[in-house]
């Protein structure tokens, strides 16, 4: 999402500064901006995926146009992340699962909420019980970890990650336990990093436009400048969209 921002700046004419912050604490984040502000910033984009740093943002009520972007998209733009985590779990019901976990990324990031919404939400509409969601941290290490586990505890037949890497680590904890991908549990993550096509059994995700996301999000800045942006800068990006691989399958009769 960076890159394209940064490569939609320079074709603008315009030089990017990135910050980026240790933690999303108040005291960070005013020192982050206080920094870029010191460099006297025409316009900020704030990729900014946790709800405790908005508030922040809009207190401050910078001199500045500011956009804020996360994978959910920008003010002007929509990237439903909700559909795409249902569009991961109808497509676990519809091969016949019903028991189905969901690991979800932490609390108080926007994407892990949609997506965790989502999950609820096609598990009601198949008139499916979801299971008690596990928050995460995004890591294949803790995927791993709480698969270790769940896979003691649970009987279900099929995950759905929050992303990827949490589904890497929960398919190396089914391999480390003697079991196998999709023949025994189906695996779905979310984002399709360029590694997914490549893991064995490739991993069924739900892909993102995060070159979409950027560029759109830097089009918008450049609007609030009082630029002129051509139509196509501005179009939306790609909807989320399931690919899907060899990590599900039909669960065991």
């Amino acid at each position: 999402m960076v890159q394209a921002i940064e490569s939609a700046a320079r074709a603008a004419g315009y030089r990017l500064t990135v910050t980026n912050l240790a933690t999303s604490a108040a005291d960070d984040v005013r020192a982050s901006i206080d920094h870029l502000m010191r460099q006297s910033i025409e316009g900020l984009i704030a990729v900014a995926p946790q709800t405790r740093v908005l508030p922040i943002l809009d207190e401050l009520k910078l001199p500045v146009p500011v956009q804020i972007v996360a994978s959910t998209g920008t003010a002007t733009s929509h990237n439903d992340q909700t559909a795409g985590a249902r569009a991961a779990v109808r497509h676990l019901i519809e091969l016949g699962h019903t028991r189905i976990l969901h690991i979800a990324g932490p609390r108080d990031w926007v994407e892990a909420d949609h997506r965790m919404r989502g999950y609820l939400a096609e598990m009601d509409a198949g008139d499916l019980s979801p299971r008690p969601p596990v928050l995460g941290d995004w890591t294949a290490q803790f995927g791993f970890e709480a698969g270790v586990e769940l896979l003691r505890t649970e009987d279900a037949t099929a995950v759905f990650a929050g992303n990827d890497y949490m589904a890497l680590g929960f398919m190396h904890a089914v391999r480390a336990i003697g079991r196998s991908v999709p023949e025994d549990i189906s695996v779905v993550g979310f984002d399709d990093v360029p590694e997914s096509a490549h893991l064995w059994p490739p991993l069924t995700t739900v892909r993102q436009d995060f070159l979409g996301i950027g560029t759109r999000a830097f089009a918008d800045l450049l609007v609030a400048l009082g630029e002129s942006v051509e139509a196509d800068a501005r179009t939306e990006p790609d909807h989320l969209r399931l690919i899907v691989r060899s990590s599900t399958a039909p669960p065991r009769r």
